[in-house]
């Protein structure tokens, strides 16, 4: 089942990677929580989604690798925790003032699923630094 949820987490990154925000609807719950590092809150499907359409539609992904997946499973319960790093170039936007400015990063992400009837969910995310 760890296998399974880690693959999971890898086809849910791999949407938003792809430009397939509609598909995160497999994989998110209706009543999703995404809490920032810096203290900001999405709550709800649809703004998650549009979180993720806003980050792609003003940054080039030039490197993405996830990492050192942990799978902690209870009952309908499981947190997936997993390493990443990232390069990009942000000001994709044509006109945008920071265009070409390039980005590494890397944390960890945390996220919360609950098995629910059409399947597991994640029903909160959070990211960690490095």
């Amino acid at each position: 089942m760890a296998e399974d949820l880690a693959a999971f987490v890898a086809a849910m990154d791999r949407c938003w990677l792809e430009q397939r925000f509609d598909d995160l609807a497999n994989y998110l719950a209706e009543d999703v929580v995404m809490a920032a590092p810096g203290g900001g809150r999405i709550e709800g499907l649809a703004s998650a989604v549009e979180s993720y359409r806003e980050f792609m539609s003003r940054s080039r992904i030039a490197h993405f690798a996830a990492r050192d997946h942990a799978v902690t499973l209870r009952g309908d319960t499981a947190v997936v925790e997993y390493g990443w790093d990232m390069a990009w170039e942000s000001g994709a936007e044509s006109g945008a003032e920071s265009a070409g400015e390039r980005h590494e990063a890397s944390g960890r992400e945390v996220l919360v699923l609950a098995r629910r009837a059409d399947g597991w969910r994640v029903v909160w995310r959070t990211q960690l630094p490095a």
